[in-house]
């Protein structure tokens, strides 16, 4: 009997000694729980996790500072919703990457917050998986870089103004001495030899069409002791035209008199080159050179204006190019584009200097024809249109024939104004087409 109680006391105090293990054991699991949520709700950094559709699963507390919205706002929607619009695409690419199973580190993207702003961030993603190891999603890190990307901004913008500063001050010192009409330079002025001479020498390598305008612009300062500006060209020693601007400050003597004249001068060829270019893209198409719908507007005026003084006709012409499709279909845009360009060139030899060929946009043309005396005119150049558009287009090793539909407007008969000459062409051009394409109608 005795032993027995001994051992039932025995037992009790395993099972205690068990049960306080157990209680210690569930401390520490509450314990290391309580830590790990800490690690995960309190970090600066993001984390979360997306299902295969791309939707929010998870969500720490760091989606309240990153976004503006508590982390149950998001959960369940998409996160493209999220996504600046013109880094879609590249996003969700990389998604699909992630789970593919890669891994992707510093993947910088860029979101929406709540209050319209958005945040510069850089992801760490990698696929999550289930307990049999398929993939069920992605799961990552995000760290708000939008602080970097501003400082790095404001760096560029530094590096710029310096870089600016610096191109400004590639100028040539030059300064004019009144009693001797000496005009002596910092460094050999382009299209001279040397570093001192007369104003009058200097004047000889200005280009014959600005001379006149540089001398007298100076001799205006000279006489007034006002500053001054001008733009002007030189000829180089290798033949080329070079654009320079000088600036010139007058100094007076006690007498009020100009006794010497300080300036700078500098190259803008590159400046004048530029602002050509963009002139001719105003008002030409980039792709074939032609001019595009802002100066056939203007063509088209004048043609009108010339027509209703002296009585005359203007033909418009609308060319839609039949089965361009199917070259864009086959061989890409490049090859699109090598065609387009071979049809503008076909195109300007079926006409005369004075008519214009212009793009109207995407495969369509138009062919202002002007002082002709009837309608057979405009059929002369509409039947060779037809003929150099039947014939192949070659491009890239492939061969492609395409023909043309043409709508025919002529004013006064088929169209009062530009507007109505051009829609009335495009009627004409449809009906073309409807009939089989290779042809031309007239409207009306």
């Amino acid at each position: 009997m005795t032993d027995d109680i001994g051992l039932l006391h025995a037992a009790i105090a395993s099972m205690a000694s068990e049960i306080a293990d157990l209680k210690r054991t569930e401390q520490a699991l509450r314990a290391s729980e309580a830590t790990y949520r800490n690690l995960v709700e309190t970090p600066g950094e993001l984390i979360w996790s997306l299902d295969l559709e791309g939707r929010w699963t998870y969500l720490n507390a760091a989606a309240a500072r990153f976004y503006g919205r508590q982390p149950g706002e998001l959960v369940g929607r998409p996160i493209a919703e999220l996504v600046a619009r013109e880094l879609q695409a590249r996003d969700e690419a990389v998604f699909r990457r992630v789970c593919g199973g890669e891994a992707v580190f510093d993947h910088e993207t860029r979101h929406l917050r709540a209050d319209g702003g958005y945040i510069d961030l850089s992801f760490n993603a990698a696929a999550r998986h289930d307990s049999q190891g398929g993939i069920v999603g992605a799961i990552g890190t995000a760290r708000d870089i939008t602080q970097r990307r501003r400082a790095a901004g404001a760096l560029h913008e530094s590096i710029e103004k310096l870089r600016l500063a610096v191109e400004i001050a590639d100028l040539n010192y030059w300064e004019w001495d009144a009693a001797s009409d000496l005009l002596k330079w910092g460094s050999n002025p382009e299209g001279a030899s040397t570093r001192t001479m007369k104003w009058s020498e200097y004047a000889a390598v200005v280009s014959v069409e600005d001379r006149e305008r540089f001398l007298a612009t100076a001799h205006e300062a000279m006489a007034s002791g006002e500053p001054f500006d001008v733009e002007y060209r030189v000829t180089a020693a290798d033949g080329s035209v070079l654009w320079f601007s000088a600036r010139g400050v007058p100094m007076l003597d006690a007498a009020g008199k100009v006794q010497r004249m300080v300036g700078v001068s500098r190259d803008i060829t590159g400046q004048k080159r530029r602002e050509e270019g963009v002139s001719f893209l105003a008002y030409h198409d980039a792709l074939t050179g032609l001019p595009n719908r802002r100066l056939l507007q203007d063509r088209l005026s004048q043609a009108l204006y010339s027509a209703r003084r002296r009585d005359g006709k203007v033909g418009a012409m609308l060319i839609d190019l039949d089965d361009f499709k199917q070259v864009n279909d086959s061989g890409g845009h490049r090859v699109g584009d090598t065609v387009l360009r071979e049809a503008a060139q076909r195109l300007g030899s079926c006409v005369r200097k004075s008519d214009t060929v212009a793009r109207h946009g995407g495969d369509e043309f138009v062919i202002l024809v002007s002082d002709f005396q009837t309608e057979a005119d405009c059929q002369v150049v509409a039947e060779k249109v037809l003929r150099v558009l039947a014939q192949p287009f070659e491009a890239e090793g492939s061969s492609y024939r395409l023909g043309a539909s043409i709508g025919i407007a002529v004013f006064p008969a088929t169209g009062a104004d530009g507007d109505a000459l051009l829609r009335n062409a495009d009627a004409a051009m449809y009906r073309a087409k409807q009939l089989g394409g290779n042809r031309y109608r007239f409207h009306g």
